[in-house]
């Protein structure tokens, strides 16, 4: 896999059309929280939007609180959302598409439990666009490879439809 030409081809065109995608979905922090270890105030995601598990491809999005304190400290005087932060949501939303992936399914049970798996690598991210106090961030995560131990996503941020960030990034399931 050429992680370069993977990261700079989908640098401006968001991967998917979210309205387009098969299975809409409306899943909150409650059910996220069954499927993913993260909680408040590391959890970056306020919805599921959609989902594809054929394609192994999922949407989000997380509104970006104009008074989350880290723009006190994070260039205050023209506050964007940091880009690492940016990065570790498309994670957890890769996490989610691991539930789906793994089940074949678009549901969230409650009996759903969130894997074992710690990132391994960053394989690279281009940030194009800021992320500002008061941004809807989208998001949408594919897999690019997947397998029993190993896990390889492409995920965007997106702010107005506009591609924000991509990155690529790597998982170890134990």
């Amino acid at each position: 896999m050429d992680k370069e030409n993977l990261l700079k081809s989908h640098r401006r065109k968001p991967l998917c059309s979210v309205s387009e995608l098969p299975v809409q979905l409306n899943y909150g922090h409650r059910d996220i929280s069954r499927i993913i270890p993260h909680r408040e105030p590391f959890l970056f995601i306020d919805c599921l939007t959609g989902v594809d598990t054929a394609e192994k491809v999922i949407a989000g999005e997380y509104f970006i609180s104009p008074e989350l304190p880290l723009f006190g400290g994070h260039f205050p005087e023209y506050p964007v959302y940091p880009g690492s932060m940016q990065i570790e949501a498309v994670g957890q939303l890769g996490l989610c598409l691991v539930h789906f992936v793994r089940n074949n399914t678009s549901e969230i049970r409650a009996d759903a439990a969130a894997p074992n798996i710690r990132a391994s690598s960053i394989g690279g991210a281009y940030f194009r666009e800021e992320v500002r106090p008061g941004d809807t961030m989208g998001m949408i995560a594919k897999v690019v490879e997947y397998d029993a131990y190993f896990g390889t996503l492409l995920g965007q941020t997106l702010v107005n439809g506009r591609v924000a960030t991509v990155a690529l990034l790597e998982v170890t399931f134990l």
